[in-house]
Protein backbone atom coordinates (compact mmCIF):
# COMPACT_ATOMS: atom_id res chain seq x y z
CA UNK A 1 0.00 0.00 0.00
CA UNK A 2 1.06 3.57 -0.61
CA UNK A 3 1.24 5.98 1.73
CA UNK A 4 -1.88 8.54 1.63
CA UNK A 5 -0.02 11.80 2.20
CA UNK A 6 -1.34 14.41 4.77
CA UNK A 7 -4.70 11.82 6.03
CA UNK A 8 -6.77 14.19 8.32
CA UNK A 9 -7.35 10.61 9.92
CA UNK A 10 -4.09 9.68 11.03
CA UNK A 11 -3.87 13.24 12.28
CA UNK A 12 -7.01 12.87 14.13
CA UNK A 13 -5.59 9.30 15.29
CA UNK A 14 -1.95 11.41 16.49
CA UNK A 15 -3.91 13.63 18.43
CA UNK A 16 -6.22 11.07 20.53
CA UNK A 17 -2.67 9.00 20.72
CA UNK A 18 -0.64 11.54 21.99
CA UNK A 19 -3.21 12.96 24.35
CA UNK A 20 -3.37 9.55 25.80
CA UNK A 21 0.34 8.94 26.27
CA UNK A 22 0.46 12.06 27.92
CA UNK A 23 -2.37 11.36 30.67
CA UNK A 24 -0.28 7.86 31.03
CA UNK A 25 3.17 9.50 31.27
CA UNK A 26 1.70 10.09 35.17
CA UNK A 27 0.88 6.91 35.61
CA UNK A 28 -3.08 5.14 35.85
CA UNK A 29 -5.68 7.11 37.36
CA UNK A 30 -8.16 5.44 40.30
CA UNK A 31 -11.32 4.80 40.43
CA UNK A 32 -13.87 3.25 38.01
CA UNK A 33 -15.25 4.81 34.90
CA UNK A 34 -18.63 5.84 34.31
CA UNK A 35 -20.78 3.17 32.30
CA UNK A 36 -21.34 3.55 28.95
CA UNK A 37 -21.15 1.13 25.95
CA UNK A 38 -17.78 0.19 25.56
CA UNK A 39 -17.66 -0.77 29.41
CA UNK A 40 -21.07 -1.84 30.60
CA UNK A 41 -19.75 -2.99 33.97
CA UNK A 42 -18.01 -0.05 34.81
CA UNK A 43 -13.65 -0.17 34.47
CA UNK A 44 -11.10 0.76 36.52
CA UNK A 45 -8.24 2.76 34.48
CA UNK A 46 -6.11 -0.84 33.97
CA UNK A 47 -9.31 -2.55 32.02
CA UNK A 48 -9.47 0.82 29.98
CA UNK A 49 -5.86 0.92 28.80
CA UNK A 50 -6.15 -2.94 28.20
CA UNK A 51 -9.44 -2.58 26.51
CA UNK A 52 -7.30 -0.04 23.84
CA UNK A 53 -4.57 -1.71 23.41
CA UNK A 54 -6.51 -4.89 22.31
CA UNK A 55 -8.67 -2.63 20.44
CA UNK A 56 -5.93 -1.19 18.48
CA UNK A 57 -4.66 -4.23 18.01
CA UNK A 58 -7.87 -6.51 17.22
CA UNK A 59 -8.98 -3.32 14.57
CA UNK A 60 -5.89 -3.13 12.78
CA UNK A 61 -5.97 -7.14 12.11
CA UNK A 62 -9.93 -7.10 11.52
CA UNK A 63 -9.34 -4.06 9.20
CA UNK A 64 -6.69 -5.52 7.18
CA UNK A 65 -8.64 -8.85 7.05
CA UNK A 66 -11.39 -6.62 5.30
CA UNK A 67 -9.22 -5.08 2.82
CA UNK A 68 -8.39 -8.23 1.66
CA UNK A 69 -12.12 -9.58 1.58
CA UNK A 70 -14.13 -6.44 0.95
CA UNK A 71 -16.74 -8.25 -0.18
CA UNK A 72 -16.88 -11.16 2.11
CA UNK A 73 -15.56 -10.09 5.38
CA UNK A 74 -17.96 -8.85 7.87
CA UNK A 75 -15.84 -6.63 10.27
CA UNK A 76 -16.94 -5.68 14.12
CA UNK A 77 -17.68 -8.07 16.97
CA UNK A 78 -20.02 -8.01 20.06
CA UNK A 79 -19.27 -5.98 23.33
CA UNK A 80 -19.78 -9.97 25.13
CA UNK A 81 -17.05 -11.59 22.60
CA UNK A 82 -15.81 -14.13 24.93
CA UNK A 83 -12.08 -13.53 23.07
CA UNK A 84 -12.08 -9.89 23.35
CA UNK A 85 -13.45 -10.46 27.24
CA UNK A 86 -10.23 -12.65 28.07
CA UNK A 87 -8.16 -10.97 26.13
CA UNK A 88 -8.76 -8.05 28.18
CA UNK A 89 -8.59 -9.59 30.86
CA UNK A 90 -5.39 -10.93 30.08
CA UNK A 91 -3.28 -7.43 29.23
CA UNK A 92 -5.24 -5.67 32.15
CA UNK A 93 -3.10 -8.18 34.34
CA UNK A 94 0.27 -7.24 33.22
CA UNK A 95 2.16 -4.49 35.56
CA UNK A 96 1.19 -0.97 34.76
CA UNK A 97 3.95 0.14 32.91
CA UNK A 98 4.08 -3.39 30.87
CA UNK A 99 0.37 -2.27 29.95
CA UNK A 100 0.90 1.36 29.22
CA UNK A 101 4.14 0.15 27.05
CA UNK A 102 1.69 -2.25 25.01
CA UNK A 103 -0.80 -0.03 24.44
CA UNK A 104 2.32 2.94 22.95
CA UNK A 105 3.32 -0.58 20.78
CA UNK A 106 -0.20 -1.11 19.63
CA UNK A 107 -0.96 2.83 18.78
CA UNK A 108 2.39 2.86 16.93
CA UNK A 109 1.62 -0.22 14.67
CA UNK A 110 -2.18 1.27 14.02
CA UNK A 111 -0.22 4.99 13.31
CA UNK A 112 1.85 2.98 10.71
CA UNK A 113 -0.87 0.71 9.04
CA UNK A 114 -3.39 3.95 8.62
CA UNK A 115 -0.27 6.13 7.25
CA UNK A 116 0.10 3.21 4.52
CA UNK A 117 -3.92 3.14 3.49
CA UNK A 118 -3.94 4.55 -0.29
CA UNK A 119 -6.93 6.78 -0.84
CA UNK A 120 -8.60 3.63 -2.57
CA UNK A 121 -8.28 1.92 0.48
CA UNK A 122 -9.60 4.25 2.50
CA UNK A 123 -12.99 4.78 0.16
CA UNK A 124 -13.64 0.87 -0.50
CA UNK A 125 -16.65 -0.11 1.19
CA UNK A 126 -16.99 -3.00 4.14
CA UNK A 127 -19.48 -4.37 5.59
CA UNK A 128 -19.48 -4.06 9.54
CA UNK A 129 -21.98 -6.16 12.03
CA UNK A 130 -24.03 -3.09 13.30
CA UNK A 131 -23.34 -0.68 10.43
CA UNK A 132 -23.83 -2.45 7.51
CA UNK A 133 -21.94 -0.97 4.30
CA UNK A 134 -19.11 1.49 5.57
CA UNK A 135 -16.52 3.06 4.13
CA UNK A 136 -13.00 2.31 5.18
CA UNK A 137 -12.49 6.04 6.41
CA UNK A 138 -15.74 6.40 7.96
CA UNK A 139 -15.01 3.07 10.13
CA UNK A 140 -11.62 4.46 11.30
CA UNK A 141 -13.39 7.48 11.82
CA UNK A 142 -16.00 5.68 14.53
CA UNK A 143 -14.86 2.86 14.93
CA UNK A 144 -11.39 3.13 15.70
CA UNK A 145 -10.68 7.28 16.37
CA UNK A 146 -13.95 7.98 18.02
CA UNK A 147 -13.83 4.68 20.36
CA UNK A 148 -10.56 5.68 21.57
CA UNK A 149 -11.44 9.22 22.33
CA UNK A 150 -14.48 8.10 24.56
CA UNK A 151 -12.21 5.82 26.46
CA UNK A 152 -9.71 8.59 26.83
CA UNK A 153 -12.61 10.73 27.99
CA UNK A 154 -13.30 7.82 30.41
CA UNK A 155 -9.82 8.38 31.95
CA UNK A 156 -9.74 12.28 32.17
CA UNK A 157 -12.93 12.07 33.94
CA UNK A 158 -10.89 9.38 36.69
CA UNK A 159 -8.23 12.00 36.80
CA UNK A 160 -10.42 14.47 38.78
CA UNK A 161 -11.66 11.63 40.75
CA UNK A 162 -10.33 11.20 44.59
CA UNK A 163 -7.54 8.41 45.01
CA UNK A 164 -9.08 5.37 45.71
CA UNK A 165 -8.01 4.78 49.57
Amino acid sequence: MAEAEDSDLVNEFDLVSEELVELLEAGLPKGISHRDKGSPEGWDSKQLVAHMAELCEFWRHDLEEGLRRPRSAILGRSNHDDQRTQRIIALASLQTFDLIDRLILEIGKTAGFLSALTPADLAMTVTHLTDGQITVSDMISSHLIAHLGDHLGQLRDLEQLPPAK
